[in-house]
């Protein structure tokens, strides 16, 4: 990895039934960590969320054996994410808080084998930013990554080597809400992510950088962006044109009631829905995460009257970069599209690309095709940087 270029796999299959899990599953094969044969045999025997997390706990003990370390990493990272905030271990012990910190130590040791690779801890309020970094010789330019909602830097950093070994300075950090900030700091996620990006481009020097945020990153970093013009160029990967309102373009009939709902949090229909939440496991599970991740959210309805907040709507007019907007056609949030395209209105230049089944990268991320992905954008911002004209 060091010393080659990044090769991620193409083609999105079914390894399990639940939509959820499967995008996950097919997350580790586009990352080249698992084998087609091997994700077929794990989803095959997954029925249950419990399952996952025992499989992957099982599968990642037998890889640290075996020395194999971003397997083993990435399997405790896999039944982490799938663990419900705060529950506890034999020990009383935050479960989550463990398996991160297992994770992470293989993460690290893995990533000690790549000679480029720095990472640097920067003062920020009263707890610090980790930010993950390689620096060329002789630099094409500079691209700041970061994540979105419940991600850490690890889950994402294939993404650096492959802009370092096209010969760009690359910084990818962890902001509230995220990674070692939210599991060691306990600081929550807020949506004036201008403050935190700007603490990176002080510390390291950086101007005229090239911004990507990566899921609900391509909120964050529109908001950082309209704030902070040291963002020149700006990546979408993918837009969070409005959070709240894709969630509730999948309820069907059901979406108006729920509008409503949420504005009456007090209305006596919550009870009986409360209920419903906590009987099934994934939006228990979705839930508890929006609690752990979010400030002062402590119910269904505070949460998604809280993610009304996660939306470009008013802040796009306020864009003044090259831009470059990503979607998947088969992705929650791509029903907004077309509607961030038109809303950055004052942008330089406005670039767009919907991804298609027969792209293998039409679900969230472009998970399928991650090598289609980063060359788009690498060509994107190489046709911004030499100057030339855009194709919105």
């Amino acid at each position: 990895m060091a010393n080659e270029k990044v090769l991620f796999q193409a083609g999105y299959y079914e390894f399990n039934k639940d939509a959820g899990l499967n995008f996950q599953l097919n997350r580790f094969y586009t990352y080249g960590v698992f084998s087609k044969d091997e994700l077929m045999d794990i989803g095959g025997r997954i029925d249950s969320f419990e399952k996952w997390i025992s499989l992957f706990m099982e599968t990642g003990e037998k890889a640290e054996q075996e020395g194999e370390l971003l397997k083993a990493a990435t399997c405790y990272r896999a039944a982490q994410f799938y663990t419900l905030s705060g529950e506890k271990d034999s020990e009383g012990r935050n479960l989550k808080h463990v398996l991160y910190d297992k994770c992470m130590k293989l993460y690290n040791e893995y990533y000690e084998n790549i000679p480029y690779l720095k990472v640097v801890r920067i003062p920020y309020k009263n707890y610090e930013l980790p930010v993950y970094y390689a620096e060329c010789e002789h630099s094409k330019g500079t691209i700041v990554i970061h994540g979105g909602y419940d991600s850490i830097a690890q889950d994402l950093l294939a993404m650096l080597p492959y802009f370092y070994e096209l010969s760009y300075n690359v910084y990818f950090f962890e902001g509230p809400g995220q990674g070692e900030v939210l599991m060691h700091h306990d600081v929550r996620m807020t949506p004036e992510w201008e403050h935190c990006t700007g603490a990176v481009l002080d510390y390291f020097g950086l101007d005229d950088v090239t911004l990507i945020g990566v899921s609900l990153g391509g909120y964050l970093a529109t908001r950082a962006a309209a704030y902070e013009k040291r963002i020149s160029r700006l990546v979408m990967y993918d837009l969070i044109y409005d959070f709240y309102g894709a969630i509730l373009s999948k309820m069907g009939n059901f979406a108006k009631l729920f509008d409503y709902l949420t504005r009456h949090p007090k209305n006596i229909l919550w009870k009986s829905l409360n209920r419903k939440f906590d009987q099934k496991y994934f939006t228990k599970w979705l839930l508890l995460q929006g609690y752990a991740i979010y400030e002062n959210v402590h119910t269904p309805c505070e949460y998604f009257n809280h993610i009304r907040l996660y939306n470009t709507k008013e802040v796009s007019k306020l864009i003044t970069q090259d831009t470059l907007v990503l979607a998947g056609e088969a992705d929650l949030y791509t029903v907004f599209y077309q509607d961030q395209l038109d809303a950055l209105v004052n942008a330089r230049s406005v670039t767009g690309r919907l991804f298609t089944k027969e792209d293998q990268a039409d679900h969230h991320c472009q998970i399928g095709n991650m090598g289609l992905l980063l060359d788009t954008i690498a060509g994107w911002i190489e046709e911004k940087t030499d100057g030339k004209e855009s194709s919105t």
